[in-house]
């Protein structure tokens, strides 16, 4: 997995002076694409508050390498990876936590190469134990399917990402996983590259009761796509309340995430938009 972020990392970066030409405005609309023509290495900071009887907060970083890849002239696989580099979840107790790596998803998506006004993708997703506590991680393999479907108006763009994963393997003493992940995709696009966005993670956990099931975040805040010297990024930074949450000691009252993106061009096979 570190041979991939890397390999990520490092593989474009004799590119970007393509992206350097690139305006603002075309930047946050490959930057809100989750099937662009580009690739991006986002770095996702999560902060949850009021966690636990003891109203005390946890985070977590996580490192999203998006990779699109032409496997014939009219499909791409895009691979998108999501890995928690480091997180820190307290203990039900006044003191004491857990530091560490958490688990990974890697979802693989079959897309059309050539878009029109509906842009989609669908495939399998992994779960992978990689955590290195149980405090961090199911401590499970797991698949299921995962797609997404996004339209882009002239005011920004709409979508959502859908996966359900169930484990396959691992600790038998450890909970079975049958768990769905719902992201709405909104922005709103507003002067010189910035947007305003919404997209909260919705999680069920079918292995539980129905109070214990849902975890519904409500939120959003603003976002920019820019240079800083050749090198394009995208940033938000969004709010969320959990208007509907587990009723267990661990569910938290608020979100705040940052992500930060670094975008790369990919040298060939570009995706080519049909209007």
């Amino acid at each position: 997995m570190l041979i991939l972020l890397l390999w990520t990392a490092c593989l474009p970066l004799t590119q970007t002076a393509v992206l350097a030409q690139t305006a603002p405005e075309e930047l946050r609309k490959a930057a809100r694409n989750p099937f662009a023509n580009v690739i991006k290495l986002p770095f996702d900071e999560d902060f949850t508050f009021n966690q636990g009887p003891y109203e005390r907060n946890a985070n977590s970083l996580m490192i999203e390498p998006v990779i699109p890849l032409s496997i014939t002239e009219d499909w791409l696989l895009v691979t998108r990876v999501v890995a928690t580099a480091l997180a820190y979840q307290p203990n039900a107790a006044k003191s004491g936590g857990t530091t560490g790596t958490g688990d990974t998803t890697v979802s693989f998506f079959l897309s059309p190469a050539h878009t029109g006004k509906l842009i989609w993708g669908v495939g399998p997703a992994i779960l992978m134990p990689t955590a290195t506590s149980n405090q961090l991680g199911a401590g499970k393999w797991g698949v299921g399917p995962t797609g997404a479907v996004l339209v882009e108006p002239e005011w920004g763009s709409a979508g959502v990402l859908v996966q359900n994963i169930w484990s396959v393997a691992g600790g038998s003493y450890r909970s079975p996983v049958n768990q769905m992940q719902l992201e709405p995709m909104f922005s709103y696009n507003l002067p010189r590259g910035w947007y305003l966005t919404s997209s909260p993670t919705i999680i069920a956990d079918w292995t539980q009761p129905s109070s214990k099931r849902w975890l519904v975040p409500i939120g959003g805040g603003p976002g920019r796509s820019f240079k800083i010297g050749k090198q394009a990024v995208d940033s938000n930074l969004t709010f969320y309340w959990n208007a509907v949450q587990p009723e267990n000691l661990f569910s938290p009252k608020w979100q705040l995430c940052l992500e930060f993106t670094f975008l790369f061009p990919i040298p060939k096979h570009s995706r080519t938009p049909n209007h």
